[in-house]
């Protein structure tokens, strides 16, 4: 299976994961926008960037690239994301079928791997421990980005211009 095979599967995990909880999923058309889905969530559209995880044999753990990877012919260019390419990363891990949710400040914060520990080998937990299976942080961006949407002033009310239905004719 290459590589663009099984970052199909992951959006397709990400999509059925989205539609059990009652959101609707949009694809955008082509491969040159910074995000690979979006989530509709009560009209709030939230854009995400689907990672897939490797597991690396050596450190025991789990990987994910967290820059833009562009390849152009036999060129692979790497390019950090910036705060508005995207609201949320989910890294999926598909042998155990677990998902890490990164609000997208968090995931590039991160240099340019991210190390997912699922073993509890260790004492202390790694601060990606917090986003695993995290969808809440989704649901609650959405909520709060409908709140900030929403304003009491009346159309019309805030600008001086006159609204032509309200117009007086003289």
């Amino acid at each position: 299976m290459n590589t663009s095979h099984k970052g199909s599967l992951a959006e397709q995990a990400v999509t059925l994961e989205a539609l059990k909880r009652g959101w609707g999923v949009l694809k955008p058309i082509g491969d040159c926008l910074p995000y690979d889905v979006v989530f509709d969530i009560e009209g709030t559209l939230v854009k995400i960037q689907v990672k897939l995880a490797w597991f690396d044999d050596t450190r025991e753990n789990y990987v994910i690239d967290n820059r833009r990877t562009k390849t152009n012919r036999s060129v692979m260019i790497r390019e950090v994301y910036a705060l508005t390419d995207f609201d949320f990363a989910i890294a999926y891990l598909m042998d155990i079928n677990v998902f890490y949710v990164f609000p997208v400040d968090v995931f590039i914060s991160y240099a340019s791997e991210i190390h997912l520990v699922e073993a509890d080998k260790r004492q202390r937990k790694p601060r990606s421990v917090i986003y695993r299976d995290a969808w809440d942080l989704i649901s609650q961006w959405a909520a709060h980005k409908e709140t900030d949407a929403r304003t009491s002033v009346k159309f019309g009310e805030a600008s001086n211009e006159v609204i032509p239905s309200q117009a007086v004719l003289v």
